[in-house]
Parts: structure tokens; C-alpha cells; sequence
């Protein structure tokens, strides 16, 4: 557990890292949509910081289970595709505690819930127009398991990146340099 610490730890601190700019990107577009009063460029800002998000996790993803792909290949190990999962799984580790913590206010409605839900609705910040939108007569900020479901996609892309750079596929051609030197995938002429 601590090789695997020490081996994967800067990358799950750089998708919380990721994940805290792009949040505060998100609350940014969110006040200044809510400011405007315009909820349909609200939805579509959100909807926007969320893709962002979650194409820079993709492509940290994707690069880790790329470089641990060759590094299988070459040794003749296995490639642990459940990596990515645990990875993502930590990166998004202060979004579990937050969910974790709102939990109870569900049954019993106290501050300490509501403070964690600020602090959720701030961390997830590119999530935020999404959830100040109405959902069965409150807004789903206001429910607790959606601070459950709101960092799911994340940790679902997390794996799945890391399992398509382990097998170096490539889910679009926007990482890939172009190197006219280059060709016959990656091997020089």
C-alpha cells in the first residue's frame, strides 16, 4: 500500500488539484450566470466546466495507464487495470468525506451537514449550476446523494482512461503530437 502510495499519490493530488481549479472556474461562470439571471446559459456553463473537468482527468489518466502499460509490456507483468479506479478513488477522496458527512442531515438536519454541503457545492464548483437547478420541489443541492453521485463520473473516467492508455488507444487524436519524423505508431522510420 505505501509503494502504491508512493508511486500513484502525485497524481491523485494532481486530479484534486485539477478538480479544485476547474472548480473555481465553475463557481465563477455560476455567479456570473446567476448574477445575469439567465438559467439557460446557467446549465450550459456547467455543463461545459464539467467536460473540461473531466477531459483533464481523462488525459492525466490516460497518460499514467500509458506509461504503466509499457512498463508491463516490458517486464511481462499483468497490467492492474484496477489502478485507475483506486487513483481516481483517492483524487476524489475530500468529495467521499463531504458526501460522507452531509449524510446524516438527510435523517436529522443539523449545521454540521449543511456546512459540508457548502463545502461540497464549493469543491465541486464546476457542478454548481447544475445542481442549484429544481428537482422534485427542492434544489438538488439540497439532496444528499447527489454529493454521492456527483463525483462517480470522475472515478468511472479515471479507470476507463487509465485502462485505454494501458492498451495506448487513444479516445480522440487531440493528445497525440504531431511528428511528421514519426510514424507506423510511434516507432521512428
Amino acid at each position: 500500500m505505501k509503494a502504491f502510495f508512493g508511486r500513484y499519490g502525485y497524481t491523485a493530488l494532481k486530479l484534486f488539484l485539477d478538480q479544485f481549479a476547474i472548480a473555481l472556474f465553475g463557481v465563477g461562470l455560476s455567479f456570473a450566470c446567476a448574477g445575469a439571471g439567465n438559467n439557460t446559459l446557467l446549465i450550459i456553463t456547467s455543463i461545459g466546466a464539467v467536460l473540461f473537468y473531466l477531459f483533464l482527468q481523462y488525459a492525466v489518466m490516460w497518460e499514467i495507464g500509458a506509461k504503466d502499460g509499457i512498463s508491463a509490456t516490458a517486464k511481462g507483468q499483468s497490467r492492474g487495470l484496477w489502478r485507475g479506479f483506486v487513483i481516481g478513488l483517492i483524487g476524489n477522496a475530500l468529495n467521499l468525506l463531504c458526501a460522507l458527512c452531509i449524510l446524516p442531515g438527510a435523517f436529522v438536519e443539523n449545521g454540521f451537514s449543511k456546512a459540508f454541503m457548502f463545502i461540497g457545492r464549493m469543491v465541486q464548483g464546476m457542478y454548481m449550476g447544475l445542481l442549484a437547478q429544481p428537482f422534485m420541489g427542492l434544489k438538488l443541492h439540497d439532496y444528499a446523494w447527489v454529493y454521492f453521485v456527483i463525483f462517480l463520473p470522475s472515478v468511472l473516467l479515471c479507470g476507463v482512461a487509465y485502462i485505454i492508455g494501458s492498451y495506448n488507444l487513444h479516445a480522440t487524436n487531440i493528445l497525440i503530437p504531431k511528428n511528421k519524423d514519426v510514424k507506423n505508431n510511434g516507432r521512428p522510420e
